[in-house]
């Protein structure tokens, strides 16, 4: 009799993003830093001996084969398959409670994913490692890797995939997300966007630091954010009013958009800016959210 457990699929912040150029099958090149918040969905998972992979729960519009959460569950079989392993009776009863909205650039349905493999790598005693996992995720998407690894933060690069940890603290954050989605195809495409970022001229350590002191004047940025805002303005008009509300705070949006994250630098820009969510477009989601650090698992 198998019990149903529950795991908590975190969401990510990009603190930076710059694409540095392009491979020859069209995929870009970046570097950016991942970091793992504690705005969380929800999968409770139980394995069963039916050989089929239910999924139920807050599937957004997306058909189940479609979904990131079945495609993990459905791909990691596969590969066990080909590693000889007797898949047969491998099933799983999985349900989904999303609380991080979709298309918001914080990776929420790659991390769904990532849970996936992590949790049923373990129900179904197949016992990959954390490598193995990682190349599954990567075919379902850049970012899965990131969500595999349990790294709280990482300096990413190739398209996303090769990870180097980075040390960064625990920061509050608040992010709000207009009402639009910038499709993350037409951002690629879109003639704004940057696509030859210099390199950055720097080891991990050096970059941690940076990141440890980040302010207006910081010159990171996100080269997808000029593409999203021409072809979603609403993500500007949140940005700018962020940036205008506290002037000195760093202000960026997260992956393609459409969520912009601004951290504060003390107490008296925490307070203008909750002033101002008393007040904010109702169609605006926000949350105040913590950013995940190596402490919090010491």
């Amino acid at each position: 009799m198998h019990h149903a457990q529950t795991y908590l699929s975190p969401a990510k912040i990009n603190w930076f993003l710059h694409i540095i150029g392009k491979r020859a099958d069209g995929y870009h090149l970046l570097e950016t830093v991942f970091q793992k918040t504690d705005w969380c969905d929800e999968l409770r998972i139980c394995p069963n001996e039916t050989g089929l992979i239910l999924l139920q729960g807050d599937l957004s519009g997306v058909a189940i084969e479609h979904n990131l959460a079945h495609r993990a569950a459905s791909a990691l079989k596969a590969y066990a398959q080909t590693q000889g392993k007797d898949v047969e009776k491998l099933g799983a009863d999985i349900h989904l409670h999303k609380h991080i909205p979709t298309g918001a650039g914080l990776g929420g349905g790659s991390s769904n994913a990532a849970t996936v493999l992590t949790a049923l790598n373990q129900l179904w005693q197949l016992h990959f490692d954390n490598a193995t996992l990682q190349t599954i995720g990567l075919q379902l998407g850049a970012d899965v890797p990131f969500f595999v690894s349990p790294h709280p933060s990482a300096f990413a690069q190739g398209i996303g995939e090769k990870l180097t940890p980075i040390e960064l603290p625990t920061r509050e954050l608040l992010l709000v997300k207009p009402n639009v989605h910038a499709d993350t195809r037409e951002v690629y495409q879109h003639p704004l966007l940057v696509r030859n970022h210099a390199h950055l001229n720097m080891g991990t350590s050096a970059l941690s630091e940076q990141l440890k002191i980040l302010n207006a004047r910081t010159t990171l940025s996100n080269d997808m954010q000029a593409a999203a805002f021409a072809i979603a303005p609403e993500i500007k008009h949140v940005h700018d009013t962020l940036q205008h509300l506290v002037p000195h705070a760093y202000v960026r949006m997260s992956g393609s958009g459409a969520t912009v994250f601004v951290l504060p630098q003390n107490t008296a820009e925490r307070d203008t800016l909750n002033q101002w969510l008393e007040t904010c477009p109702e169609d605006w989601q926000h949350r105040w959210c913590h950013t995940l650090s190596d402490t919090l698992f010491e």
